[in-house]
């Protein structure tokens, strides 16, 4: 007998998470389809279906289309994946008959035998249009009702006070990734929502304008500065730093010393020239 196929309904704020269907396309057939799509023709075409909604940040609207779902398909299976996760969140799930809820990143395990599991139980769709259940529909839980970007905003919280503490060391966005409780991709996506940039690109910048501090002090040398701020090649942070700041490091410091000397005989010259008149 054919494998099942799997319907994933991309019901995300900010892009799927590629990895969900990587791991269910490694074993079943899968047919993705957005938020807007006609679900009964899908079912249609298919004689065996499992469902999967994925989700990042849910919201009412999102919510809605799987609990519609349910009431209009209520033999075909769910399975639902969240990025945004919270007890009133997973009941509403389990008392919408959701089968299965998981909280992203994956276990791939977990999802496959979830999956197979459901496999045996569906049938021809025949015999599930004859099947009489009745599913009571459930209020939405209040967090669909929250800012939708607070999740992300507190795993950028957290990236950023760890970089703030580690500058001068090497960082790798997915080992701050896994301190934040989140995956390199959703990190990086929510840098790039919250700062307009990319996390690496975050990096960079930081660690540029803590340089543009160090060098205004003549004590340190440019080698140091560049150590100090997690640049471990002269030449790399050099070009880095004359893409930023329009000039190389030697030359900023230069134009930072000259602005102080003129600073500092400003008031003098003013001085002088008013006793001359």
């Amino acid at each position: 007998m054919e494998r099942a196929t799997v319907v994933l309904v991309d019901a995300t704020q900010y892009g799927a998470d590629p990895e969900v269907a990587r791991v269910i396309d490694r074993h079943f057939p899968v047919v993705r389809v957005s938020a807007k799509d006609d679900l009964a023709s899908v079912y249609a075409a298919h004689d065996r279906v499992i469902c999967c909604f994925e989700f990042d940040f849910p919201d009412i609207s999102s919510l809605s289309l799987l609990s519609e779902a349910k009431q209009e398909f209520p033999s075909v299976p769910v399975l639902m994946f969240t990025q945004h996760h919270s007890e009133a969140l997973a009941v509403w799930a389990l008392r919408s008959r959701v089968w299965d809820y998981f909280v992203k990143p994956v276990q791939s395990d977990s999802v496959l035998e979830a999956l197979s599991r459901l496999e045996k139980l569906v049938g021809n769709p025949k015999d599930r249009s004859e099947r009489a259940t009745i599913i009571k529909s459930q209020p939405l839980p209040d967090d669909a009702r929250f800012k939708k970007h607070r999740c992300e905003d507190k795993i950028v919280e957290s990236a950023v006070a760890f970089i703030e503490q580690h500058l001068s060391e090497k960082l790798m966005q997915t080992d701050i990734a896994a301190l934040c409780g989140s995956n390199s991709y959703q990190l990086s996506r929510a840098f790039k929502r919250v700062h307009g940039i990319t996390f690496q690109e975050y990096i960079v910048r930081r660690r540029i304008d803590k340089a543009t501090e160090l060098l205004q002090n003549n004590s340190a040398s440019v080698i140091d500065v560049c150590w100090a701020v997690g640049f471990h090649d002269a030449s790399h942070f050099t070009r880095m730093f004359q893409r930023h700041m329009g000039m190389t490091p030697s030359q900023y410091r230069h134009k930072c010393r000259t602005t102080r000397e003129e600073a500092a005989s400003s008031p003098q010259l003013s001085l002088y020239q008013s006793l001359e008149l």
